[in-house]
């Protein structure tokens, strides 16, 4: 395995600065991830703060959820998270059908990484913790995954079925679905020396009739609990009792939160940067099971509570009533989820990727507020990942992994117009600017004879330059004709690499890279160096 490190420029504004100016942002982040200093500071803040839940507590609510899971350096985890000077990276997912798109895969990376560092930076525990966020009932962003096969990306719905607004964590598939649908998956991934172990592997953690978000967790567990990652289901009815008093705090504080997320917005609109989370003022950013739903909760101006569609309705004092009889019926959205992290984790740093980053940037005051200060946000790794037959046909049109990510289009045109030696779009531009420069004075001379002439001599220069037009796209087709072999291989090499145009992490799954090459390349990745928070890695496989 060959390993190249390279800059993607990021997308959004607030994650430009967050990596290279992060002084621009001071005022909504509380550490720079950057400097080494940050961890420190932050390992000795966490040593003066009253810890809101007992690692004690903790460690036996994360105990009971790892049953069936059991590692031993998962049980020496579990053991070190009891230690008073304990501390936590935490990161995670939601759970996607066989882990989803292979950022998830580097997110638990990261994690074990990160802690591997500071606990020999800080010489103390420091313990890799995935959220699993089984609490999400958007069954259609993980219902599905997409499978790189003979140079095409395919998307395979797992056809599972629940009613609406259903927990993942409560989806529970008939027996023999989900071994029935791996195996077909197998038969559309080609023979290697490696499928049929990944198959049984598959088949093993498959048998029992458990819930999706579990499945997740087997899944995860066989690839990293021999790291010692721990794990935990937010929907987990254990976890909740611990999570009752910032639910308290969450309903009887619901305006200024609610409040404190608006006035941060407007401030980093102000600075120039997008807010990307929707933000209705009306928004209690709570849910409720209701009839076995997961209902949002929003808030009358009167401090009523309330579901989207009206009929139902709680005074603060009937849902604190519910919290206290049964706390399992409430869960987070994604802007208090990270407040409950905090209350429920010695958190040195949260691992997260570009879009957690930015929503995030909403939170330092409503941190404040609940008496928590926010970890280190750690970037999570960024990884693309070369096949040894992506790397010949690079070789082979002389291109780099920059050229395949950032401009792969305009090479292969210019590919193209160098097999015949002619410039396309140059050639037609050319001949497009001179009848322009025909057709201008004519119709100058022509509309003094008769002036609607004018609009006659406009109409026919239109018509004569679409005509150019239509014979320049049916040049470019007859030159990819000639190509049709390299264009597949082109075709080939962006599904790979950057399929649909996006980055191939936040698409492929990781089945085609251990049908190709087995689990050893999964082991190199975590044992390779912690990527710095700045650039992206590129391995050749």
């Amino acid at each position: 395995m060959r390993v190249e490190d390279v800059y993607l420029e990021p997308d959004h504004p607030l994650i430009r600065d967050y990596l290279h100016l992060f002084h621009h942002l001071e005022s909504f982040y509380d550490y720079n991830p950057g400097e080494d200093s940050a961890f420190v500071m932050r390992a000795e803040k966490l040593n003066r703060r009253e810890t809101p839940v007992s690692r004690e507590a903790l460690a036996s609510v994360l105990e009971q959820y790892h049953a069936g899971m059991e590692h031993p350096a998962v049980q020496a985890n579990l053991d070190r998270l009891r230690q008073p000077d304990s501390l936590v990276v935490v990161g995670g997912q939601q759970a996607g059908i066989l882990t989803g798109p292979l950022y998830t895969i580097y997110k638990a990376i990261t994690l074990i990484q990160l802690a591997r560092r500071e606990e020999k930076r800080l010489n103390r525990p420091v313990i890799p913790v995935f959220w699993i966020a089984g609490e999400d009932h958007d069954l259609e962003e993980v219902n599905h995954l997409h499978l790189l096969s003979e140079g095409n990306t395919e998307k395979i719905i797992f056809p599972v079925e629940a009613g609406e607004k259903v927990p993942v964590s409560e989806v529970i598939p008939e027996k023999g679905l989900l071994e029935e649908w791996i195996r077909e998956l197998g038969r559309r991934l080609p023979d290697t020396p490696h499928k049929s172990g990944l198959l049984e592997m598959l088949g093993e953690i498959s048998r029992d009739k458990v819930s999706l978000s579990r499945h997740f967790a087997r899944l995860m567990h066989r690839l990293f609990g021999h790291y010692g990652l721990l794990m935990i289901d937010s929907a987990f009815a254990p976890l909740r009792r611990l999570e009752v008093p910032l639910f308290e705090w969450l309903i009887q504080h619901n305006e200024t939160f609610g409040q404190a997320v608006l006035d941060q917005a407007a401030r980093l609109q102000a600075e120039g940067y997008p807010v990307s989370v929707d933000l209705e003022s009306d928004k209690a950013h709570l849910f409720l099971l209701v009839d076995g739903q997961r209902q949002a909760l929003y808030r009358s101006p009167e401090g009523m509570f309330y579901t989207r569609d009206g009929e139902n309705r709680f005074s603060r004092e009937q849902l604190l009533k519910q919290l206290e009889e049964n706390p399992a019926r409430f869960s987070n959205n994604v802007l208090t989820r990270p407040l409950m992290q905090e209350t429920l984790f010695p958190t040195l740093a949260f691992v997260g990727g570009p879009g957690e980053i930015s929503y995030w940037g909403l939170l330092r005051s409503a941190f404040r507020q609940a008496g928590l200060e926010m970890p280190i946000l750690f970037p999570r790794t960024g990884i693309t990942l070369v096949s040894r037959k992506a790397e010949k046909e690079m070789r082979r049109y002389r291109l780099t992994v920059d050229d395949v990510l950032h401009r792969l289009q305009e090479k292969k045109q210019r590919w193209l117009e160098a097999q015949v030696h002619l410039d396309v779009e140059e050639t037609f531009s050319h001949v497009q600017t001179r009848l322009d420069r025909i057709y201008r004075p004519l119709i100058r001379e022509i509309s003094s004879i008769r002036p609607d002439l004018e609009s006659l001599g406009e109409t026919n220069r239109a018509k004569v330059l679409e005509q150019v037009e239509y014979l320049k796209k049916e040049t470019w087709k007859a030159l990819e004709k000639r190509g049709e072999t390299d264009l597949r291989r082109f075709s080939e090499l962006e599904a790979e690499l950057r399929p649909g145009g996006g980055l191939q992490e936040r698409v492929h799954n990781f089945l085609p890279w251990w049908n190709l090459l087995g689990e050893s390349w999964l082991e190199e990745l975590v044992r390779s160096p912690l990527l710095s928070v700045q650039t992206h890695r590129v391995v050749y496989l």
